[in-house]
């Protein structure tokens, strides 16, 4: 019983001290996991029928515009997700640490 206690309390106070040695960015905050803060595009509207060419033109920037922004849109969540995926990391190997500890 005693052992028992000795590891719980190893396993509690010896993982303050250990670093997690993930790269990257993270996404952790101090009220939680956040969510992602990237913004998503809404499609231009397409008209049944263009009645100009400056219809056209205009639509056509429209789209132009909204493939960049997509662009933009995906990098932000393929981003968070890496960040993610690193948190996901850092949380594993202190939970590794611990056993570690914990089985010295």
């Amino acid at each position: 019983m005693k052992k028992r206690i000795l590891s719980i309390l190893l396993v509690l106070l010896f993982p303050l001290s250990t670093y997690a040695v993930v790269f990257g960015g993270s996404n952790l905050g101090f009220r939680g996991y956040p969510s992602h803060s990237c913004s998503k595009p809404t499609k231009p509207f397409k008209p049944y029928s263009f009645n100009s060419q400056w219809e056209i033109d205009s639509y056509n920037s429209d789209v132009e515009l909204y493939n960049s922004q997509l662009q933009q849109y995906l990098s932000c969540i393929d981003e968070y997700i890496e960040n993610a995926n690193n948190d996901i990391k850092r949380i594993k190997e202190k939970g590794q640490a611990a056993i570690d500890e914990a089985n010295y």
